[in-house]
């Protein structure tokens, strides 16, 4: 089991979360706030087999795209940031 933490852009936090629930996956949308440019951005906290995890990366990078900051210095920001770390399981209750 593997917990797939991703942090993208509000502007593309809807039509990723559509594609991933399409797909069968199930996520956790926490709305955040970048501490260096103060932007919104959306966390995702997914729960997926190992064998999952390249597909959920594929859907993300197929519906995440990358943008200039109106910041000093014309800053690109990414498309993503995503952390995977093995998690021993999961329980809903």
């Amino acid at each position: 089991m593997k917990l797939v933490w991703a942090i993208l852009q509000a502007e593309d936090a809807g039509d990723a979360v559509k594609a991933l629930v399409t797909r069968g996956y199930r996520a956790t949308r926490i709305n955040t706030v970048g501490g260096w440019l103060r932007r919104g951005n959306v966390s995702l906290l997914l729960g997926v087999d190992a064998a999952q995890v390249d597909d959920v990366i594929a859907t993300l990078r197929e519906h995440c795209q990358s943008r200039r900051a109106d910041a000093p210095g014309q800053v690109t920001l990414g498309r993503a940031t995503v952390f995977v770390v093995d998690a021993p399981g999961f329980v809903q209750v």
